[in-house]
């Protein structure tokens, strides 16, 4: 009996340690598949958030707020192809979910890659799916503050900087010194410049297509003395298609834009003339496009080892409607930020917007957390 008893109980114990291993195999496994995910992806995050004092005719209010928020989501197959998915964090304004934070796609794209050298072009790519557009996603590579407020096209409704298509970019002249990718900026390093074209709905990452039209958006970026002054480029960027309205009203815009870049120093110039806009909101109620023309600069000078900035930008847009009326709007930003660990900082900074003799200004005290 008791030899009965000792031989069961020895079964049921290789039972049990055969059932261990088992599950101790499953969870090696699961924890394999997890790492191979995981290899060669990336997560990061971009979030905006702080105090706001708004100026507003007679009136004025504070709020403690989220501004912006974004997390990415990035992820390398092989060498030649990745896959990136961006959601965009922002407060709802409208509908019954107002006041709450909401989150749409902003960026969500296949990439397709080439490090390779074609004469004088080098490094193609090719976005395909909710992209960044090219001269807006240029533009914010050499002016750091979206903290504060989009770039001057995107914020005058003429240009988006995302939009649902297909883009492509390329260098030009292999890559400028790996000292001023280090120490200046690595974004779209190419010796002599880059290009980059790409065709869209037109309407933007945040709008359904109101019409059957496509849009051309392109930029031209020319690094005219890549040993002795490379940051500086002279880019020619635009549009042409219809507004994103069931009016398809014209839209062709054309910018010139001067940037230089240094460790100290950060300056950009800009010149447009645009006929209509991207949302279709430049126009009258028959959609007849108006023509607005305008500029905008912006600068950076960096003080302390870069540990603080001065910063600031002023802009001005102006066109005549079809009733003859003159409309002029401006924005006005200046603004001191402290450097807290790579691209993290605290900002405090004003922000003036005139249109037409209508004047409204916030004062931020801004956290940019990048983690």
């Amino acid at each position: 009996m008791r030899n009965i008893v000792f031989l069961s109980a020895l079964l049921l114990l290789q039972h049990f340690v055969y059932a261990q291993e088992v599950n101790d195999s499953i969870i090696y496994y699961q924890n394999q598949r997890i790492l191979q995910l995981l290899e060669s992806s990336k997560i990061s995050t971009q979030i905006f958030l702080g105090y706001r004092y708004y100026e507003e005719g007679n009136g004025n209010f504070n709020e403690f707020s989220v501004k912006r928020g974004y997390i990415n989501f990035e992820k390398s197959l092989n060498k030649n192809l990745s896959g990136r998915i961006t959601p965009d964090l922002t407060i709802d304004k409208e509908g019954d979910g107002k006041g709450d934070l909401e989150m749409r796609l902003k960026y969500c794209y296949v990439e397709i890659k080439d490090e390779g050298s074609y004469g004088v072009f080098s490094s193609p790519k090719l976005l395909i799916g909710e992209v960044p557009t090219p001269f807006i996603d240029f533009e914010e590579k050499v002016n750091a503050y979206r903290v504060v407020a989009s770039q001057y096209l995107d914020d005058m409704k003429i240009l988006k900087s995302a939009d649902f298509g297909v883009t492509t970019s390329v260098l030009l002249g292999g890559k400028v010194d790996e000292d001023y990718q280090k120490t200046v900026s690595s974004a779209y390093p190419g010796k002599y410049g880059s290009i980059a074209v790409g065709v869209f709905n037109g309407g933007g990452y945040h709008a359904l297509e109101n019409n059957n039209n496509k849009t051309i958006q392109w930029r031209l970026s020319i690094r005219p003395m890549p040993e002795r002054l490379p940051g500086l480029q002279f880019s020619y960027a635009g549009a042409h298609g219809k507004g994103n309205t069931a009016l398809n009203p014209d839209w062709d815009t054309h910018t010139g834009f001067l940037t230089y870049e240094s460790r100290r120093v950060v300056f950009t110039g800009q010149l447009f003339r645009s006929l209509g806009n991207n949302e279709g909101s430049l126009a009258d109620s028959l959609g007849n496009s108006y023509t607005a023309k305008g500029g905008n600069a912006f600068f950076e000078v960096k003080l302390f080892k870069n540990r603080f900035s001065l910063f600031g930008a002023y802009g001005v847009m102006r066109y005549t409607d079809h009733a003859g009326a003159d409309i002029e709007k401006t924005r006005e930003i200046i603004g001191i930020a402290y450097h807290i660990y790579k691209k993290n900082k605290f900002v405090i900074d004003l922000n003036r917007s005139n249109s037409n003799g209508v004047s409204k200004g916030v004062i931020e005290f801004m956290f940019e957390l990048a983690l």
